[in-house]
């Protein structure tokens, strides 16, 4: 089986996600790894699986994700397998919101079929000195994260039916 793991980043913590669910895969699956800000069309032909995933950011999946996704034509994901995360703050999802859900939302109206539920990956959130703000290129994710990414895609590649 082919797979696809798309996913956007601003300061790694996405990537670094990305890169473990890919290299926790099974070698039955081939695993190609794509940054949503480096692909202008999504080609989903000869691939039984597509992960995506990206960063919450004001609640939503960021404008590259968007963008990757807006461009498959209607229902043109029609029986691809697939699967969403996103990374976020350790809050509950009504005040975080969570991309993974918008995307996964996104994947099924494209015709894609959801073989679990969407995840979160947590973020640990940075506390600046007073009277400064957040410093978002210093959060990282929380410790545990990285292996949980791995177990989940485990997870996905057993739904997917390649174990």
């Amino acid at each position: 089986m082919n797979a696809i793991v798309v996913f956007d980043t601003q300061f790694g913590n996405t990537e670094q996600i990305a890169r473990a669910i890919a290299a926790a895969l099974p070698p039955t699956i081939s695993v190609r790894l794509q940054d949503a800000g480096h692909i202008s069309k999504l080609d989903p032909g000869q691939v039984g699986l597509l992960i995506v995933g990206g960063p919450t950011q004001r609640q939503r999946m960021t404008a590259n994700l968007e963008a990757v996704l807006g461009a498959v034509p209607r229902r043109g994901l029609r029986g691809l397998k697939a699967a969403a995360f996103d990374t976020r703050y350790r809050m509950a999802a009504w005040l975080t919101g969570s991309a993974a859900q918008r995307v996964a939302r996104l994947l099924k109206k494209l015709g894609a079929q959801l073989i679990v539920p969407p995840e979160s990956f947590f973020i640990e959130r940075d506390i600046p000195p007073k009277g400064q703000k957040r410093r978002h290129e210093m959060e990282h994710l929380e410790p545990g994260e990285v292996e949980r990414a791995a177990e989940w895609a485990r997870k996905v590649a057993q739904a997917a039916g390649s174990d």
